[in-house]
């Protein structure tokens, strides 16, 4: 039996695996570290600016912003290397399987650290300096899950897994495939763009509403499910570049 259309390469799994687990990074984020949202970085300048205006210039009125400050280093450090090592692929799915693989370690390292500190009661009422570690892990692994999805292999990248480009992309591409007076290969095309769209949104809304569900019981090792998957994923991906090497 052949498979849905919109799971036709391995490129689109890993487009809507990155989804769904960016999903439940999200919503762990946001419950567990102050409603930070830690692969959207205006959402942190918004809550920075209105922390900042509030309140008085302590810790707590600074934390969103640095969240901001420490994306761009993770930024600037990785420019900083891509510009000085050439990175030779031995297959157009090495670069994916290498990304893949540390993502693992970034996502088991917080969650295990996240579990410790919110168990031995380190997570305070309001953020302080001992929670940043777990912050810049966190962004670590939101910086390769948005690398990942933005450097695509669909036809259809998006720089994170959902923002607001994205529901306008799903519903203006929805739309034009209704539009008669295109032809049937335009519309079949923005049919296929829309749908894209949706899973994208389908799959991070499942992710952050099993993991919310999880968390509640779990804490940060609700995770584990998104992880099992990230393992499943990074597996296939290394096979599939295996067997591309062969070739």
């Amino acid at each position: 039996m052949n498979k849905i259309s919109i799971y036709k390469t391995v490129n689109h799994e890993i487009h809507y695996a990155m989804s769904l687990i960016g999903g439940s990074i999200e919503i762990i984020s946001f419950k567990f570290l102050y409603k930070a949202l830690i692969g959207y970085m205006t959402s942190n300048m918004v809550f920075g600016i209105n922390s900042l205006a509030e309140n008085s210039f302590d810790f707590s009125s600074i934390y969103h912003i640095l969240i901001v400050v420490i994306w761009m280093i993770i930024g600037a450090g990785h420019q900083f290397v891509a510009d000085r090592y050439t990175f030779k692929k031995s297959s157009p799915l090495y670069g994916y399987a290498i990304g893949l693989s540390t993502a693992c370690f970034f996502l088991i390292l917080f969650m295990q650290l996240g579990h410790y500190m919110y168990t031995n009661n380190l997570l305070h009422l309001t953020p302080n300096a001992s929670v940043m570690p777990l912050v810049t892990i966190g962004l670590v692994f939101m910086y390769i899950q948005n690398y990942i999805i933005k450097s695509g292999g669909t036809s259809y990248p998006t720089t994170t897994s959902v923002v607001t480009t994205v529901y306008i992309l799903m519903i203006t591409h929805i739309i034009k495939a209704c539009n008669k007076k295109n032809d049937i290969s335009q519309r079949k095309q923005d049919l296929d763009e829309g749908r894209h769209y949706i899973m994208v949104i389908i799959h991070f809304f499942l992710g952050a509403f099993i993991t919310v569900k999880l968390s509640q019981e779990f804490d940060f090792i609700g995770l584990y499910l998104a992880f099992f998957i990230l393992l499943l994923i990074t597996f296939r991906v290394w096979v599939k570049h295996s067997n591309l090497k062969k070739t």
